[in-house]
């Protein structure tokens, strides 16, 4: 039998993605699009974090799925690099927990930068691409908003999950 708070966390969790993805697709100006954060992964890692028994590889690889009909991206790329973040997410997740917020914080740079050179080959095994270091720009964004983001997704998770 179901707990009826287990339902309800799973639309938290859905509403969570879905507001990320939201603000992953907001038009905003050049100079500050080039520093805004891969909201999608941020969330994926906090929710991988928080509950590995229910948001996993499997996860990822849907919402990547999501992503790319929402961008326009090649089907799949999205999907394999956002599994493949879920799966180092599990496999970390013990160790991530207890890192204080700024260690943490470099360590989801590090895979929010996995995350980006697999979109960047994947995406140039199939058109050619220009490459340019502001791609590289929303690590920095990502480790500073990362102790925001799990305090924020945090306390939602107390509260409705």
């Amino acid at each position: 039998m179901q707990r009826k708070s287990d339902s309800k966390g799973g639309i938290i969790v859905i509403l969570t993605f879905a507001v990320a993805m939201l603000m992953d697709v907001i038009p905003l100006p050049h100079i500050i699009d080039v520093f805004t954060p891969d909201w999608i992964v941020l969330v994926l890692i906090y929710w991988v974090m928080a509950m590995p028994n229910r948001i996993g590889v499997f996860s990822g690889w849907l919402l990547g799925l999501f992503v790319d009909v929402l961008t326009g991206t090649l089907f799949g790329i999205n999907a394999l690099s956002l599994a493949l973040v879920a799966f180092l997410i599990q496999v970390l997740y013990h160790r991530l927990r207890i890192f204080p917020r700024w260690k943490q914080a470099i360590n989801v740079a590090v895979i929010v930068g996995i995350h980006r050179l697999l979109v960047l080959n994947l995406s140039g095994l199939v058109e050619p691409f220009s490459y340019e270091f502001s791609y590289w720009l929303p690590l920095i964004s990502a480790a500073a908003f990362w102790p925001w983001v799990f305090i924020l997704l945090r306390d939602v998770r107390r509260k409705f999950c």
